[in-house]
């Protein structure tokens, strides 16, 4: 790029940035010859200088009788670009109030197959405070992406210093699941309550920052993330209601039965939708 179209891109006009470098090359001098050096009619020449002046890039001196032209160091464009930059941190608080912008879309991601719904996992783990509410029906997540992957991602969110709130859904619970143990629930920076047993949620549901990500079955093996904040603010209202209603560990009453094993025998006649991957 030209030095012309340099100064062009930090705020001069076309001719002021051709006058403002024959002044420059020339040293003192006089309208004529800056005219000619700049290719620009003297009586557009004066019109420029004067938009010049008003920006501190040229003076004017006088020699005898000749009026002498001069330019400006080029660190004079420096504190002009740092004063108009003073000059917006100032206002940008009240620009900002008055910012009416119109309707804002959220944007959605989607996500397909084991690996596909692994990502999403992983994305979650982008979480800006390191925090998530997640909805855990055990039985759909362990078909969906896997009990070694499910292990792996517990213990790397935990070396992070990861928080999740983990509401498990007791009708799709199971038993031989190597985190249901409540001696873990601490270890792994997990807080985690269960459901009531009439509640019955097979979709995997995360929520952080401002996004919300629903994880299907394994049946239909897809997922997808929402980046909204009014959306995330609902779902966080319902998922806060929904931990309210659910009871602790300690509270349940767990005895060595699969408190999903109902579930699993009903939908054991279900499309395995891994087995035509």
């Amino acid at each position: 790029m030209s030095l012309e179209n340099n100064l062009k891109s930090i705020g001069l006009e076309e001719k002021e940035a051709r006058v403002y470098l024959a002044t420059l090359e020339l040293g003192p001098t006089n309208i004529q010859n800056l005219a000619k050096k700049a290719g620009i009619k003297r009586s557009t020449v004066y019109e420029i200088l004067r938009n010049l002046k008003n920006q501190g890039l040229i003076s004017e001196a006088m020699q005898g009788k000749r009026k002498l032209i001069i330019a400006s160091s080029p660190e004079k464009l420096k504190r002009n670009i740092k004063e108009k930059e003073n000059l917006l941190n100032q206002i940008l608080p009240e620009l900002k109030s008055l910012d009416n912008a119109g309707p804002i879309k959220p944007k959605i991601s989607y996500y397909e197959g084991r690996e596909g719904l692994r990502e999403i996992y992983m994305i979650a783990l982008e979480a800006k405070n390191k925090r998530a509410d997640w909805v855990s029906p055990i039985q759909s997540v362990v078909e969906t992406v896997g009990e070694d992957f499910l292990e792996k991602y517990v213990e790397t969110k935990k070396r992070m210093g990861y928080w999740i709130r983990s509401l498990h859904i007791t009708s799709r619970q199971v038993s031989t699941y190597k985190y249901l143990d409540p001696i873990t629930f601490k270890k792994t920076l997990r807080d985690v309550r269960f459901s009531p047993q009439d509640i019955d949620i097979p979709n995997t549901i995360a929520m952080w920052d401002n996004k919300v990500a629903i994880i299907s079955t394994q049946k239909e093996g897809f997922g997808f993330i929402i980046e909204s904040k009014d959306f995330s603010i609902s779902m966080k209202m319902f998922y806060d209601l929904l931990w309210n209603i659910s009871k602790p560990y300690g509270d349940m009453n767990f005895d060595n039965k699969n408190v999903g094993d109902e579930k699993n025998e009903k939908e054991d006649d279900d499309l395995d939708y891994w087995a035509k991957q």
